[in-house]
């Protein structure tokens, strides 16, 4: 081989070599929203129109049970109606029977359907009413929950209380559980003095009963699903307020009386608001709020009688870094999308997930200006792009999901509310308030598909939305767009460049869409809207006869997208100082992150400093951290004196950055011990997590830190995660005594985390099979959040030796909710497993490659050398 043909493969080698380095798996891959293989799911068919429900239960609270009958009153659909299909899961049926006959009706259990189906004996028709009376007994292990003291939480209050979201009130009665049929329902139930019952709908009649038991008996006059069906069973308080003679109630622990108020009190407001602006007064006969402990969700929406997380109740030191507002809007906002229209089946769950986020930010602006409406929309964005980055892309609407409860996601929440934001855009205020009312009228006491939302709109406002429904619901993913502009003197024109650059799959398409330009110009901003076209590359022209400051895209930011702007740091300083809308300068304040120069350093502690918004602070508080710079450090240095508690967290979050400047942690040790906000703290603690180097002066702070209470155990939660981070030897001990059932429930999560983060950092087998095992060892822990956080511990350490014991675990599982968690441990365990191999298999190969390079390189040398001294 000849010197230059060497040179050449060498040149090829090195190639293959920084090719395969660059090629190393990336942290994070989309993966599929379903499995493949996944059937498309459809609505069950309905034999019959359920028209009332009847549960007469007693609840017994020591022996885990609920037992009584259950009452479905029924009309068939079609003549020849023989057998009846009711879902039921795990229930003792001792008796079936047609009221008024008193024969036994023989039934059969299909336990793989949740299903048993009852002989009628004679065909039915639509002309007939059926009463079938089912005898039963369950001890629930879904669906219906029994709480309360115990050895380790000998504090904790006594209930009982339902989650039927999806489907799984089919676990403690008998009855039709899918969303696409409605019915009126009343709940008899007996519970034993001193507790209480909360159900749906009005109290008719609370009666004593021999043995120290009480009945309260409730009906619910309006149809409705069956999903929301509830019953809350506890030792309450109540404290109740009213709103246009509607009583609105608040039922909590008795030690919890006094924190009701600063929770709930601003029920009534959003009653007032939510009925003008659907144009449909409240139609409930009351509205409940119960709290309830261990729930594994913040609420759930039941008609008249939504339940919440008692984690939600807080004391006035917790108020301005944790409301209840949001929470109470959304589960409000329910009452009429969710509950008034219901979904008809689960691929259009976003018409009531989306709405009750959308109408949540309403309420905020409402109540707050306009920048907090823009804050939650900001927020919708980022938990949105974030599942759409870091976990997988689908449809708003799909009928391809392997669970319903796997719709329960950023896209259905975030994206659903951002589609509606967009659509107001296309329709103006007038025709969107116009379509809303509308379609609350139309579809009230009825369920409703993601079409008939559709037309609605563009009935009465004349908008197409075509467009968006097809690219934003049923497409996937959004805009991703690559911009630029000049000024074209001679024509007077602002010329844009606009490139599509997401990857386009079957389901992302190219995009059309109306987009708002704002021009800055010396004497203020004109605004323009222009129509994106769906091509890959489009100019946009707009007039202007002297050239623009700069240009804003979607000032307002009303349309759903990313956008790389290329302007310069000066420009986006133009764009932070003289937007009129919160949304364009937090674009702004990003967007200076990235240029990470001086002018953008001076702009954003400007920001932080002088900035009203409480918002506008944070983000300027977040972007200086992520640039990292003294300079950087110096302008966050000024937030730590500001009144916004909200602010100070993210001040000393973005401390966090700086871990080579040991002289922060005496700072971040101070606001640790002394700042009044309990989440400050906590983000101090996080903070000193970074600080390795000082390591010594560090973990005895964190240690102490541990003992301090707060609101939802934040700080402890903070502080062990951080030892954890910082690979204190004083780390396994403290988590391991944090995670024990009977320590305080907050901060168990977060110790299981720590403790696999230790292990999983570490290179000491022994410590990964340690944890290994103590991690299995809570694999039938009482607690039910505790145990949802298990999996993402397992899935944190990544051990392979884990998968059969989660596997065990998944076969005798009961809720669909872990069920998915576990199996998605299980699967991150396998795609670290193969990572790990792959790297490995990747690593080989290049040191394999770069022996070869050497001596290629060394056989160049010795043919140069040769060639140099003249031979050959």
């Amino acid at each position: 081989m000849n010197p230059k043909a060497q040179r050449t493969r060498l040149l090829r080698i090195l190639a293959v070599v920084l090719a395969l380095a660059a090629a190393r798996p990336a942290l994070a891959q989309r993966q599929p929203f379903a499995p493949p293989g996944t059937p498309p799911q459809y609505m069950p068919a309905r034999q019959y129109d359920l028209q009332h429900l009847r549960l007469d239960l007693a609840f017994d609270w020591d022996a885990r049970s609920v037992a009584g009958t259950a009452t479905n009153t029924l009309a068939p659909l079609l003549p020849g109606l023989d057998t009846v299909v009711f879902h039921a899961v795990g229930l003792k049926i001792d008796r079936v029977r047609l009221a008024g006959s008193g024969a036994d009706l023989p039934f059969t259990v299909d336990p793989a359907a949740q299903t048993f189906t009852v002989q009628l004996g004679r065909a039915y028709g639509p002309e007939d009413r059926l009463e079938v009376a089912v005898d039963y007994s369950a001890r629930p292990r879904a669906g219906l929950y029994f709480v309360g003291p115990d050895t380790g939480y000998p504090d904790k209050p006594r209930q009982i209380y339902s989650q039927g979201e999806p489907e799984l009130n089919r676990h403690w009665f008998p009855s039709w559980d899918y969303p696409n049929d409605r019915t009126t329902t009343e709940m008899v139930a007996t519970v034993k003095a001193p507790l209480m019952a909360v159900s749906n709908g009005k109290l008719l009649e609370v009666k004593d009963q021999p043995g120290g038991r009480r009945t309260y008996h409730w009906k619910m006059e309006q149809p409705h699903t069956t999903y929301l069906v509830s019953i809350v069973v506890s030792e309450f308080t109540r404290i109740a307020d009213e709103w246009r003679g509607i009583p609105v109630e608040y039922y909590v622990p008795p030690a919890y009386a006094d924190q009701a108020r600063r929770s709930f009190g601003t029920t009534p407001e959003m009653m007032e608001y939510f009925s003008t602006v659907t144009g449909r007064p409240y139609p409930y006969a009351k509205y409940a709020q119960t709290t309830v402990a261990d729930y594994m969700w913040g609420g759930m929406e039941n008609i008249t009688a939504t339940t919440q997380t008692l984690r939600t109740l807080h004391d006035e030191r917790a108020q301005p870094d944790h409301s209840s507002e949001g929470l109470v809007a959304h589960e409000l906002a329910h009452q009429w999308f969710g509950d008034l229209v219901t979904t008809e089946s689960w691929d259009h769950i976003w018409l009531n997930e989306g709405f009750a986020d959308y109408f949540t930010a309403l309420w905020k602006g409402h109540a707050h200006g306009e920048d907090e409406f823009t804050w939650e929309i900001d927020g919708l964005r980022k938990a949105y792009f974030a599942e759409d980055r870091d976990e997988y892309r689908r449809p708003i609407s799909t009928k391809l999901y392997a669970d319903p409860l796997r719709m329960f996601d950023n896209h259905t929440y975030d994206k659903g509310a951002l589609v509606l934001h967009m659509a107001r855009f296309r329709m103006g205020e007038e025709g969107w308030w116009k379509g809303i009312r509308t379609y609350v009228d139309r579809y009230a006491f009825d369920t409703a598909k993601t079409p008939d939302l559709q037309g609605v709109l563009e009935e009465v406002s004349g908008a197409s939305l075509g467009p968006l429904f097809d690219q934003f619901v049923y497409g996937a993913g959004h805009p991703e767009l690559a911009v630029r502009w000049d000024w074209d003197p001679g024509n007077g024109l602002v010329r844009l460049e606009v490139r599509q650059t997401q990857e386009l799959t079957e389901e992302t398409p190219l995009f059309s869409f109306p987009l708002e330009i704002a021009l800055v110009g010396e004497g203020g901003t004109e605004v323009r809207r222009v129509q994106v076209r769906a091509e890959p590359f489009q100019e946009i022209s707009i007039p202007s006869p002297a050239r623009p400051r700069t240009v804003v895209l979607d000032p307002r930011g009303w349309t759903l997208m990313t956008v790389n702007f290329d302007k310069p740091a000066e420009e986006w300083v133009i764009q932070l100082d003289t937007a009129g809308h919160s949304a364009a300068r937090l674009e702004a304040l990003r967007a200076l992150g990235k240029t990470r120069s001086d002018e953008a350093v001076a702009a954003l502690g400007r920001a932080l400093r002088e900035a009203s918004f409480h918002g506008i602070r944070q983000v300027a508080a977040e972007t200086l951290g992520e640039i990292g710079s003294p300079a950087a450090l110096e302008a966050l240095r000024a937030g730590l004196d500001d009144e916004d508690s909200r602010v100070r967290t993210e001040v000393l979050k973005a401390f966090g950055s700086f871990p080579e400047h040991r002289e922060l942690v005496p700072l971040l040790r101070r606001a640790l011990e002394t700042d009044p906000s309990y989440y400050a703290r906590a983000a101090a603690a996080g903070a000193l997590g970074t600080f390795d180097g000082s390591r010594d002066e560090v973990v005895p702070v964190l240690v102490k830190a541990l003992s301090q209470e707060s609101h939802q155990e934040v700080i402890r939660a903070a502080a062990i995660k951080a030892l954890a981070d910082i690979g204190a030897p004083q780390a396994y001990d403290q988590a391991l005594r944090l995670a024990r059932y009977g320590s305080p429930i907050d901060s168990r999560d977060d110790a299981l985390l720590a403790l696999a983060r230790l292990a999983a950092d570490s290179s000491d087998t022994k410590l990964r099979e340690k944890v290994r095992k103590t991690l299995e060892g809570f694999l039938s822990d009482p607690n039910f959040l505790t145990r949802r956080s298990l999996w993402d511990a397992f899935s944190e350490l990544g051990d392979p030796a884990a998968i059969p014991a989660l596997e065990r675990n998944l076969k005798t599982e009961a809720e669909s909710m872990q069920r998915l968690r576990i199996q998605a441990a299980i699967d991150e365990i396998r795609d670290k497993t193969r990572e790990g191999k792959d790297e490995q298999a990747l690593r080989d190969r290049v040191e394999q490659l770069e022996r070869q390079t050497d001596v290629l390189r060394e056989q160049v040398r010795e043919r140069q050398t040769r060639r140099d001294g003249g031979v050959g």
